[in-house]
């Protein structure tokens, strides 16, 4: 992670958004929004799933947890729990964020409700054992007790990618996790939430300059901590495609998922962006051709980002391609109709039409996701976290809009010669259930 400007002078405003570093390397982002009469209060760490030792797998998860649980400094003026509104928190491959939407006048207290989660978890055994216990629960609610849970964004990474970073399963080990003590929760905490690898969001109905001095007075006390560096884990080139198979008792159909690499994010954000859009474009005539003319599968899904969306990761990001169809259609068939429709996109490229249609909707489908006060302080500050640059969430639509027909194709292109993971899942056949012998005369 590149190191951020120090101190209180280094600020810069883009159009209404304003952005400053304090002198312990938070980055705050300010984004007033007069009228709504809310607040969204954001704060995301560069620390996700990827940051997960060996033999710990989940334990950024378990931090998650820790921390929204710390909501205020014990003793602290005003550290109250805010009235009204809601929040919530969530880890993905390379952030944890914490969100907070209150009622404008309560801003202090989600404020102080933030600040409480800069200092490091107690040290209590009883509320570990708890938090894994709500860990546990929450990976049989949402990954392993529903039809197509963990699949693919849990079960596609071992078969795309090789190093532990990018493989192993960020929900939660919860063999591993039963081991962890409180020392190792603090000793992470240390390591990877320093105030320097975190962003201040704030959005809504607020004064900027009494709001930023709000934050200097409460945030300024937080010490000032390394912060680790940050690379791309070094993943070995693919030679070859991969072929995997799940088994998932509780599916009522089996499906087949395909998954690519896709170009740097940061490094390479138009040609991203281009894969963004032929995801959409696939995504669009496989359904149709599929589930409408032919009537052989039922749902059809193309994006690029397994957890969190488009923009919720660095670089690796996956573009994965999901047909969940009927008995009378193979895999092999999913794969050809997804090859086929890729070949079509690099040799001509999308109609004018088709493309101006498909980036219409993405971009419409996005700004909708973004009415959500939670929804766009979380964007602002995946955009300043990822890319040092919170007005690229204002940019990227017109940057999707004017992404050209020979983009899409080139990116087509790249993705036909590209090796790749196929992953099938099965649905597990009930057992027979044995008919008692009838008894005879």
């Amino acid at each position: 992670m590149s190191e951020p400007a120090r101190g209180p002078s280094a600020a810069a405003a883009t159009g209404r958004i304003r952005r400053f570093t304090l002198p312990n390397g938070l980055r705050v982002v300010l984004a007033p929004e007069h009228g709504t009469g809310v607040c969204a209060v954001g704060l995301r760490y560069g620390v996700g799933f990827r940051s997960d030792p060996p033999g710990r797998a989940g334990l950024a998860h378990l931090l998650e947890h820790l921390m929204f649980r710390r909501r205020t400094r014990p003793g602290a003026p005003g550290a109250t729990e805010p009235a009204g509104g809601y929040a919530n928190a969530a880890t993905g491959q390379d952030s944890t964020d914490f969100y907070h939407v209150v009622p404008a006048g309560l801003l202090g207290s989600a404020l102080a409700t933030q600040r409480g989660r800069m200092d490091a978890p107690p040290p209590d055994a009883a509320v570990l054992a708890t938090e894994l216990d709500i860990v546990a629960e929450e990976i049989r609610r949402n990954i392993t007790g529903r039809p197509y849970g963990g699949f693919p964004k849990t079960v596609l990474p071992p078969l795309l990618y090789r190093t532990y970073a990018n493989t192993h399963d960020g929900y939660g080990d919860m063999e591993a996790l039963g081991h962890v003590t409180p020392q190792e929760c603090r000793d992470f905490f240390e390591r990877h939430h320093a105030p320097g690898n975190a962003v201040l969001t704030v959005i809504g109905a607020f004064e900027p300059l009494a709001t930023r001095q709000l934050i200097e007075r409460k945030f300024d006390d937080v010490p000032a901590r390394p912060v680790p560096s940050w690379e791309a884990p070094c993943e070995p080139e693919q030679v070859t495609d991969r072929q995997g198979r799940h088994t998932d008792p509780l599916a009522p159909l089996p499906a087949v998922c395909v998954g690519y690499r896709l170009p740097d994010p940061v490094a390479d954000l138009n040609g991203y962006l281009a894969h963004v859009l032929l995801a959409a474009l696939v995504e669009q005539r496989l359904r149709e051709r599929l589930v409408r003319r032919e009537n052989r599968a039922v749902a059809v899904t193309a994006g690029c980002g397994l957890i969190g969306g488009a923009f919720a990761a660095r670089h690796p990001v996956t573009l994965a391609c999901t047909v969940t169809h009927t008995e009378r259609m193979g895999a092999g068939e999913v794969r050809g109709a997804l090859d086929t429709e890729l070949a079509a996109l690099a040799a001509d490229g999308p109609a004018p039409d088709e493309l101006r249609v498909v980036a219409n909707r993405w971009i419409s489908g996005l700004l909708r996701h973004h009415d959500a006060p939670h929804a766009r302080v979380r964007a602002l500050g995946a955009f300043e976290l990822f890319h040092s640059d919170a007005a690229l969430y204002e940019r990227v639509p017109r940057l999707l809009a004017t992404t050209s027909t020979a983009a899409t194709a080139e990116a087509a292109a790249r993705l036909r010669d590209a090796h790749r993971a196929v992953l099938t899942l099965a649905p597990q056949e009930p057992a027979r259930r044995t008919q008692p012998p009838v008894p005879g005369p």
